[in-house]
């Protein structure tokens, strides 16, 4: 069976999705202009949609994604920020990656949760007023690396977790001596779930981590 092709616009396929050219124009129009040139006057470096910067054992990371929904003459995208630390990884026993990924960073937001302003996902079509969503996206990711840049170290990392049930950071303060934060971090998360059915496979993964700091932490 032999796909009818929309008349107009010229159309291109993307990860086996038909795109318009001119969506797809737009999208790259927008990182070219707003996004790219941005993080690279912040030291940034590009690899595909993921751009990285090193601070000294730590790495800033801001990764564009692509909806696995997009639509013939539409393309939506996030923008993932984060912050690996090696340290961290050291200290809970990992093995630091040279290259981290965003999904590896140990401080993960999305940029709506970082800077006023922006929504939670980018929509470009082939009518989109580039410059404004450029100049927006611009906007966001200054207020967003201002937040990713007061991140100083893997304790500026697990105290910015804005998760009570992250082991990671459990572990990471056992095993670097904050007994009392992890202590805190126990309470919070059994206010938070422990009524629900879960509860008991939580507070088993907190204390196999306590076991293997031998820390009395709960």
């Amino acid at each position: 069976m032999v796909s009818e092709v929309p008349e107009g616009d010229a159309w291109v396929w993307n990860d086996g999705v038909m795109i318009s050219e001119s969506a797809e124009r737009a999208f790259s129009s927008v990182v070219g202009t707003g996004i790219a040139p941005l993080l690279k006057s912040h030291g940034f470096r590009k690899q595909k949609l993921t751009f990285t910067r090193d601070r000294g054992g730590l790495t800033d990371v801001v990764n564009l994604q692509r909806s696995a929904g997009n639509s013939h003459e539409s393309i939506r995208f996030y923008v993932n920020c984060g912050v690996y630390s090696a340290e961290f990884a050291r200290v809970v026993g990992r093995v630091p990656q040279e290259r981290p990924k965003e999904v590896d960073c140990q401080f993960r937001r999305r940029i709506e949760h970082l800077a006023p302003g922006i929504g939670p996902h980018v929509t470009v079509t082939a009518d989109t007023d580039v410059s404004a969503v450029a100049e927006q996206l611009r906007a966001a990711l200054v207020a967003a690396l201002d937040v990713l840049g007061e991140l100083d170290g893997p304790d500026a990392v697990a105290r910015a977790a804005d998760s009570d049930i992250d082991f990671d950071v459990f572990r990471y303060r056992l095993a670097s001596g904050d007994v009392i934060g992890a202590r805190e971090q126990f309470a919070r998360a059994r206010i938070e779930f422990g009524s629900e059915e879960r509860w008991p496979r939580l507070e088993a993964q907190f204390r196999k981590a306590e076991a293997e700091y031998e820390i009395s932490a709960i």
